[in-house]
This record gives structure tokens, sequence and C-alpha cells, in this order.
């Protein structure tokens, strides 16, 4: 993933010596806040811009990403880290009308609903899963296909897929809300530092 949420060490003195007195430790401190408010808002960002874009439930994506921070000679900085593993398909709007139809249907994004053909909606270990049936050449069925035990479920697309596809507008997005939340947000918390100090 890219990097958010940097801060530049030459913009964060000038912007101090704009904050009369302020202490470097002050300055750290509400440095640090930011961050820690960034942090939170991370993932309901990366949530909400995914779903503008993709048809996928909140809490599908809930535990999928992780935020890092770390520091280079530019300063500290932040990382939004997206799961690869792919989600059931039938999270992105999964129907299927019975066996008269030509398969089961899905739309990974928003308005593109796509017809999976011979896929139906079964329950795997106790859950709902848009599944096809696999063929062997040794199965016993005339058509080739392998009995119930044979599914094989259907996915879509995986945390980092939606954050990085459609030429990565999605994470270029994410990045400019993000730097300038944490702008806005360490301004912020240098004001309430110089209202401490008074």
């Amino acid at each position: 993933m890219d990097t958010f949420g940097r801060v530049n060490a030459g913009a964060l003195a000038r912007l101090a010596a704009q904050i009369d007195g302020l202490s470097k430790t002050a300055l750290a401190k509400a440095d640090a806040r930011s961050n820690v408010s960034v942090r939170r808002r991370f993932e309901p960002a990366a949530k909400k811009a995914i779903r503008a874009v993709y048809n996928v439930r909140a809490r599908d994506l809930t535990g999928r990403f992780t935020v890092n921070s770390g520091r280079d000679e530019n300063g500290e900085y932040l990382t939004l880290n997206a799961s690869v593993k792919k989600l059931p398909l039938i999270g992105f709007g999964g129907r299927w009308g019975g066996r008269k139809t030509p398969g089961a249907t899905a739309d990974i994004q928003t308005g593109k609903r796509k017809v999976y053909a011979s896929a139906f909606i079964a329950r795997i270990g106790g859950q709902r899963r848009m599944v096809v049936r696999q063929f062997s050449r040794d199965a016993t069925a005339p058509s080739g296909r392998d009995g119930r035990r044979k599914l094989r479920t259907l996915t879509g697309a995986s945390a980092f897929q939606m954050v990085m596809g459609e030429g990565e507008v999605i994470a270029a997005k994410l990045a400019r809300q993000m730097n300038e939340y944490r702008g806005s947000e360490l301004i912020r918390q240098l004001k309430l530092a110089r209202k401490r100090k008074r």
C-alpha cells in the first residue's frame, strides 16, 4: 500500500515557529496525538471509499486493514495495509433464482451485475456461499460433475484489490483525504498545546 500521513520535519519546524514558544516536547506530543486520531479514522475512511465503488458490506471489510507507523528522513508516516485474501462472492450482492436460471449473479462493482454460469447458492460449513460443481474425469455422474462434497466456492475481490483497483483511484483519494485530515488535526493539536501553555 501507499504511505499516508507523512509529516515533513522541515514543515513541522516552520509550523512550530508560528506557534509562540512551543517546546519540542509539546510539538512531539501534538504530533503523536494527531497520529492517533488519523489511525482511528483510517479504516472507516477506507471502508467508505471502497463502498462508494464496490457493492460490499462494511462488516465484511472489518479486520481487513492494519495501520502501521514508521519514521524516515522525511519524518513520521502511516501506512495502510490491506488484506489480499479474497472475500466470498456471495457478499457482493449474491443472488440465485433457482435451478431454472442460467446461474447465480453478483455485482462486485455497484451497478455491474454479472451472471456466473452454473453457479448456485448452498450452505458450506453452516454459511451461505456461491458455489459451482467441479468436474472430474472419474465422476460417476453422466454430466462429469463430482458429488455435492466437490463444490468450489466463488470469490470476489480482496480488500487490497478494491483499494488499488481502477487505476488506484481509491488509493489516491484515500491518501489525499488522510493527508488533509492529518494536517488539519496537527494544527488543531498545536493550537490546544498553545492554550495549555498559557
